[in-house]
């Protein structure tokens, strides 16, 4: 099976695949909507994504993909403890580091640290942790947050390890296939409501009146008109779901069932 992920070796996407499938053939990609429309496109079998992080909340770029593109279904739901971590081709002072290169949300993560320590760093955003890494292997006098895997694959040198601001940092992963899955106590659902008063008040009485809990809820502009959202709600699923959801087509001006996992 071909499994894909955002790449390259030595992101947590990559070790969020190892531990799903340790036989299957990997294949990397260089963002998150490239790894999910390499999906849809039949280049792979299924991916792996990052949907949320305990810290930064909802990956967007996973969420609005989502949004964007049908027949795509999740099939499993992996949770990984992140550890984020400080290293460079060499051993430096953390005062002689001139620039940092890392992920977005592995930045936003060790704030109070690059606040505290790296001050005077230029930061850079690149696409994922161990890119971060690939390219600090070429740079002196600079370093990456990423992955302890990273150390390893890159022949990089720790300089701190642990540098997030919360030792209960774990980020959720999307299994995802094109084929649908019908089996699990979780179900996901992206919607938007009609443009009237208390729509989506309407919308959430669905889910009061049949006793099923919602264990999040994420609002996405509609990319349409500003003022407008799309939701995307995690739930419990229990004998009233099938109801639940016929009633949820009638109500939402748009309704997509991303699958039971």
């Amino acid at each position: 099976m071909k499994l894909g992920f955002l790449g390259p070796k030595g992101t947590f996407s990559f070790e969020a695949c190892k531990n799903y499938c340790d036989n299957c053939e990997y294949v990397e990609f260089k963002n998150i909507t490239d790894t999910i429309l390499a999906l849809k496109n039949g280049l792979v079998d299924e991916v792996i994504v990052p949907i949320e992080n305990s810290i930064q909340g909802g990956v967007t770029e996973t969420i609005d993909t989502l949004i964007l593109n049908d027949d795509i279904y999740i099939k499993k739901e992996l949770v990984l403890k992140i550890s984020q971590n400080l290293m460079a081709n060499d051993k430096y002072d953390l005062n002689e580091i001139k620039e940092v290169y890392s992920h977005p949300q592995a930045i936003a993560q060790c704030r109070e640290f690059i606040e505290n320590n790296l001050k005077n760093a230029i930061i850079n955003q690149v696409f994922s942790t161990a890119l971060a890494a690939k390219e600090v292997k070429k740079l002196d006098y600079c370093a990456c947050i990423a992955n302890k895997s990273c150390l390893e694959e890159y022949e990089l040198v720790m300089l701190k390890d642990n540098i997030q601001g919360n030792d209960l940092n774990q980020t959720k992963f999307w299994v995802l296939s094109k084929e649908k899955n019908d089996v699990g106590n979780k179900l996901s659902v992206i919607f938007s409501t009609k443009h009237k008063p208390g729509a989506l008040y309407e919308v959430l009485g669905i889910f009061n009146r049949n006793n099923i809990n919602l264990t999040k809820i994420e609002s996405r502009p509609a990319k349409t008109v500003l003022g407008e959202y799309i939701f995307l709600v995690d739930l419990e699923v229990n004998e009233k779901i099938n109801d639940a959801l016929s009633l949820l087509n009638e109500e939402c001006r748009y309704l997509k069932i991303l699958g039971k996992y």
